[in-house]
């Protein structure tokens, strides 16, 4: 405990000597227990609570449902898109009839390009026999040019046109992909396997983005959330003792250790955010439950020290009734100061007058 006993010679007397006693030096926090992972759940999108599918007390693995948001309008929507990306799906089957259109058409441009094919083909045959015309050469060679360039264009509109579709399908694949998405945000689930605390929204409540639903954290796994003043926080370190006192376990005093401190200060407050956990736990805890603490910083053995109330500002002290003296002090806490140079044990001290 960093109660120190006190001496006969007490800090309300009017005059004393300096002791020499053990002293610590410690820095007072104040705080609550908040469970290990305890966080506050969040409405993933603004509505109604439809369905609240857990209960408080109860035991939850990672990805658990907890509620449901009314969702019509988010459903009739992913539906929207589920029959887009159908429609989009079968105008890029084989059976499509845009695509069967310029198949057909293709077909008959090949056709009639195979056709004037054999009879440019004949025609030069003849033309080397010399019979015929150099102008009905002439038509067979441009009727081909034409009906091979019309096969070509056929072939590249339905080349074209079939990408196109195929984007549009890719397109409204993800346009599901998204509206599922935003209607499995309708759905709230835990991040951590754990314990509902508390539930903080009733069905038929309005939710939004700001206010929680619900808090939650690990099983019997707590932690001391301490907020330490900005003048004291240069002087805590990792793993240093914490002296805890509850008011749910009055006269008893539980250990701790510092383990995490946030590198921010909050500046509403001026306190940094100091994480401790249990070393020794009370058999029982509950989420924010409040607590007072003393983080001990140093202890020396056998020093010299005087009340903390005998000492004047500029570290002085009365050796009479006005006149001082000026003393070096060490470390120091609300009842003690260490006395380093200036006294002795023998030297007679007086308390300020009120």
């Amino acid at each position: 405990m960093l109660l120190l006993a006190v001496s006969s010679c007490s800090s309300n007397s009017n005059k004393t000597t300096p002791i020499v006693q053990d002293i610590t030096e410690s820095i007072y926090a104040s705080g609550i227990i908040k469970a290990s992972n305890q966080y506050e759940v969040y409405a993933t999108s603004n509505g109604i609570l439809k369905e609240v599918l857990v209960k408080e007390g109860d035991t939850i693995d990672q990805e658990t449902p907890l509620f449901i948001i009314d969702n019509e309008v988010s459903s009739m929507s992913s539906e929207n898109a589920r029959l887009a990306m159908e429609l989009s799906r079968d105008k890029t089957s084989s059976t499509s009839n845009t695509l069967r259109e310029f198949e057909i058409r293709m077909k008959l441009a090949s056709d009639k390009m195979e056709n004037d094919s054999i009879l440019l083909a004949r025609q030069q045959n003849l033309w080397a026999q010399q019979v015929g015309s150099k102008q009905d050469l002439e038509r067979r060679e441009l009727a081909y040019k034409a009906s091979k360039a019309e096969y070509e264009s056929v072939k590249l509109q339905f080349n074209q046109t079939k990408l196109e579709l195929l984007k549009v399908y890719q397109q409204s694949v993800n346009s599901l992909k998204i509206s599922k998405k935003q209607q499995s945000d309708f759905t709230i689930k835990s991040t951590i396997k754990g314990k509902v605390y508390t539930i903080l929204k009733e069905p038929g409540e309005l939710v939004n983005l700001l206010t929680p639903v619900a808090v939650i954290g690990q099983i019997s796994e707590f932690e001391i959330e301490l907020q330490i003043d900005e003048y004291d926080i240069t002087k805590v370190k990792m793993g240093q003792r914490v002296f805890i006192t509850m008011d749910s376990y009055r006269d008893e005093v539980f250990e701790g250790e510092i383990y995490r401190i946030a590198p921010y200060m909050n500046q509403k407050s001026k306190t940094f955010e100091v994480i401790a956990k249990f070393t020794r736990e009370p058999p029982s805890l509950y989420p924010n439950l409040t607590v007072e603490a003393n983080v001990l910083i140093q202890k020396k053995d056998k020093v010299l020290t005087i009340p903390a109330s005998f000492l004047l500002k500029g570290n002085k002290v009365l050796i009479g009734k006005s006149d001082t003296v000026n003393v070096k002090v060490g470390i120091a806490n609300m009842q003690w100061v260490e006395i380093t140079d200036g006294l002795d044990s023998k030297r007679e001290i007086y308390s300020p007058a009120p």
